[in-house]
């Protein structure tokens, strides 16, 4: 399926957002989020809604190359398959302002679906106070805090397994010296729990009308599952300290490469330098194109 032409894409849009009614999980971000004491309470999106935001979600991790792909990270299902999302276009919509025309595709296991849709601003909330830098240096930021938006993001109707995501994001900027929007990346590199562009949701299929949870984001994945205190960890499936690390249990889920890729290279054996370069070749390949 081929992409169409912005102003097209803008009027097939104009009914998909604008009362969607938040899933449950979503909502329930939503809340957690507006709640945090890091940030004013003050509701400040009309203030930045002129802003173009654009740029914060094409952008990833530290360097913000449009093909680094490989720090988005993606489940669908409570059996954590792997989801790959890569977002190819995100622009204002020229009829609403706060709302943005996005393109992109999405894959599970060997299924590659092209999808368009929206995100349409909610929130804009400042923080209280500015990100650190390393060892107290200076940071680039005059202002920072985080946005929150809801999306709709459909494939094609005609397709196999094809079907709708739905949900809220969360995105953290600062605001430069020159007064420029940027993505938030001051504490990548040294804060273990660093993560950016956070959508959390479900993928709803158009023929059976079934219901997955379905989250992804930089570097991180959000998800509100909380296991047995004894784990002392966040999420069912990322069990990583410094960086995220899938628990060996759903290895089998699209994840048993991403863990390869990620193999020391101290005391390797043969088959296992094998693998690691199998899997690199398998999780840096344009798999959008």
């Amino acid at each position: 399926m081929q992409f169409i032409g912005l102003k097209k894409v803008a009027a097939v849009l104009v009914l998909l957002v604008g009362g969607i009614s938040l899933p449950p999980e979503s909502e329930q971000y939503r809340q957690t989020i507006l709640a945090d004491k890091k940030l004013k309470p003050v509701e400040l999106l009309s203030r930045y809604q002129h802003y173009d935001f654009s740029a914060l979600w094409l952008k990833t991790g530290k360097t913000g190359m449009q093909n680094a792909d490989e720090s988005v990270l993606g489940f669908i299902g409570n059996d954590y398959q792997r989801l790959r999302i890569k977002l190819l276009m995100v622009r204002p919509d020229p009829q609403q302002s706060g709302r943005y025309l996005v393109t992109g595709k999405s894959k599970v296991k060997e299924s590659i679906l092209p999808f368009q849709g929206v995100f349409r601003l909610l929130h804009v909330r400042e923080a209280v106070a500015l990100p650190y830098g390393l060892d107290g240096a200076p940071v680039p930021a005059v202002k920072s805090g985080i946005l929150l938006a809801e999306y709709e993001l459909r494939e094609p109707v005609d397709q196999l397994n094809s079907g709708v995501f739905r949900g809220i994001l969360r995105t953290n900027w600062y605001l430069d010296r020159k007064g420029k929007m940027q993505y938030d990346n001051i504490e990548f590199g040294y804060s273990d729990r660093f993560n950016n562009n956070q959508f959390v949701g479900i993928w709803q299929s158009y023929k059976t009308k079934s219901i997955k949870r379905c989250n992804w984001g930089d570097w991180r994945i959000p998800d509100g599952r909380r296991l047995d205190a004894k784990r002392m960890y966040d999420s069912a499936l990322d069990v990583g300290a410094g960086d995220f690390h899938p628990d060996s249990l759903y290895l089998t889920k699209g994840w048993q490469s991403y863990q390869d890729a990620r193999l020391l290279p101290v005391d390797l054996t043969e088959a296992e330098k094998r693998a690691k370069q199998k899997a690199q070749k398998t999780e840096f390949a344009e798999w959008w194109k």
